[in-house]
């Protein structure tokens, strides 16, 4: 063997001394990495095994049904307080066994609830009915659940809670009931006393300080008469029986006489109509004049140190749109959208400014009974403006004017179009939405989204008004995560110049965004450029 052939004999042979220590030290890491996974497997396993024993003991002694479910939704663990109640055994209630406890009314709709919950990953919550096993009796009950997702955003285990609330419900019955009644019956007496009042002041001089007595308990009586009528409303829509007589009326003559009354009543503020277009509206005329009244007399009543109140009434987009401007104390931010709720009160006025946080809330039922809509811009210190829009026809008409079918859409609500250079859809929505214009405008862009396997939106609110917050929790719940599951990998969202729409732009988010980036701006050009930046 020649010395340069035995040389390439040592060179190989140490080549195999190297991969044989090589393989060796990578067997003995490959060896230690999995002694060390299983370490944590089993610590994992021993702590995973013993936070869920201190969890059973804690459920097994709190007042509520606690239960567990994996995560396709078939429960696995019930508390004691469950069994105790149901009368169920375990192997009767595991999975989907609690379905025979509910009332054949609520039954199908918690199957509902409960599985669109499951599917898109959202908290659980429902009021149903669930059978007591010591008397048959089916009491109302509060059902939460939440889930537990691991890193990557997938449910691995719910946790929920049932909470009798019957006696609550219960209690709101009678008390809307009590309410009820109550109005009726002060009504009459009321009715008796006011012309009584208005006997008076005929038989007394005005000059006297007996005629200011008398008139002063009149503006009493007014206020009181007004009140009433508030709470019987309020029964009424509780109780589903307030009525609305539908027919043609001249809306701009309607806003005047509003105007009138409420002027007649209150000296030192001037109501200022600046714009009253004239059309014929289709509703309920008396209930749309209390609307307007409410929203003057709260104006006024919230804007003590001012002197003036706009109102402006215009056709748009074939809607009559409200507006009433006050420049008074202002609403914070946080407080605008409960403002319509009943008896709502902003804490900071409560004790200020009499009254009982009625009339917003019944004014907001009328609005919808005549699917309309409603909502309000404000800034503390500097006054606030009441809106509510009215569709002329009836309904919010959603008209599709021009489209491909693959790459653009052009609504009188929405336009949208594949910008095949940035490779994202180029979306702005127009003028007032609601329910229904957010959704048929989403699934239009998820379909386009799709045909044009893109991964980038532009969302464009700039020119939305008014409140969709109705569609927030279907856009946070469903749509967002069909987007994503479309493609759908970075979100720009230019913001309205409405507070309302603003908010809902945040719930609709925030309730589920999976891996979906989304980010908010003032500006398209910078959301232009991060969108543009963005892998």
């Amino acid at each position: 063997m020649s010395l340069p052939e035995f040389n390439a004999q040592v060179a190989e042979l140490e080549k195999l001394r190297q991969e044989v220590a090589r393989l060796k030290e990578e067997k003995e890491r490959l060896a230690l990495e999995t002694a060390v996974h299983k370490a944590i497997l089993e610590t994992n396993a021993d702590t995973l095994l013993s936070g869920l024993e201190q969890f059973k003991l804690i459920a097994d002694n709190v007042p509520a049904q606690v239960w567990t479910a994996d995560a396709e939704g078939s429960v696995d663990y019930y508390n004691k307080r469950y069994f105790e109640y149901s009368g169920l055994t375990s192997e009767e209630s595991i999975g989907w066994g609690w379905q025979p406890m509910l009332h054949p009314d609520d039954l199908q709709r918690t199957i509902e609830n409960w599985t669109r919950s499951v599917k898109k990953g959202a908290p659980y919550e429902i009021q149903y009915r669930f059978k007591r096993a010591s008397d048959g009796a089916f009491r109302w009950h509060l059902g939460k659940a939440i889930p537990l997702k691991d890193s990557n955003g997938k449910v691995i285990k719910w946790f929920g809670t049932n909470m009798d609330i019957h006696e609550q419900k219960v209690a709101e019955k009678q008390k809307d009931e009590f309410l009820s009644i109550a109005s009726h019956e002060l009504k009459t007496p009321l009715t008796s006393v006011k012309a009584f009042l208005q006997l008076g002041q005929k038989m007394i001089a005005p000059d006297t300080k007996a005629y200011s007595f008398v008139s002063k308990a009149s503006s009493q009586l007014i206020r009181l008469e007004s009140l009433i009528s508030d709470l019987l409303d309020v029964s009424k829509i509780n109780a589903g029986k307030m009525v609305y007589n539908l027919e043609p009326f001249e809306f701009g003559a309607a806003l005047r006489e509003a105007v009138e009354s409420v002027q007649q009543a209150n000296e030192k503020h001037q109501i200022i109509i600046e714009h009253n277009d004239d059309v014929v509206y289709d509703g309920d005329r008396l209930r749309i004049e209390q609307v307007i009244n409410n929203f003057l007399v709260n104006a006024i009543k919230y804007s003590p140190d001012a002197d003036k109140i706009v109102v402006r009434s215009e056709v748009q987009q074939n809607n009559i749109v409200v507006s009433v401007q006050d420049f008074g104390i202002g609403i914070a931010a946080e407080n605008l959208t409960r403002l319509f709720d009943r008896y709502y009160r902003v804490d900071n006025t409560s004790m200020r400014f009499q009254g009982l946080g009625l009339g917003l809330f019944i004014s907001s039922e009328i609005i919808k009974r005549h699917n309309g809509s409603f909502w309000i811009e404000s800034e503390p210190g500097k006054g606030s403006t009441f809106f509510f829009l009215l569709p002329i026809s009836g309904k919010h008409e959603l008209i599709d004017l021009e489209t491909d079918n693959q790459t653009f859409y052009k609504g009188n609500f929405i336009e949208m179009k594949y910008v095949p250079e940035q490779q994202w859809l180029d979306v702005n929505w127009l003028g007032y939405q609601n329910l229904e214009s957010v959704q048929k405008g989403c699934m239009i862009m998820l379909d386009l989204l799709q045909k044009n396997n893109c991964s980038k939106v532009l969302n464009d609110n700039t020119h939305v008004v008014g409140n969709w917050s109705e569609a927030a929790d279907w856009g946070g719940e469903y749509w967002f995560p069909a987007m994503q599951d479309a493609g759908l990998k970075h979100f720009a969202w230019i913001y309205s110049l409405s507070t309302f729409s603003r908010m809902s732009a945040h719930k609709s988010i925030d309730i589920t965004m999976g891996k979906v980036t989304a980010q908010f701006f003032t500006e398209i050009e910078e959301a232009r450029r991060w969108l543009s930046e963005a892998d």
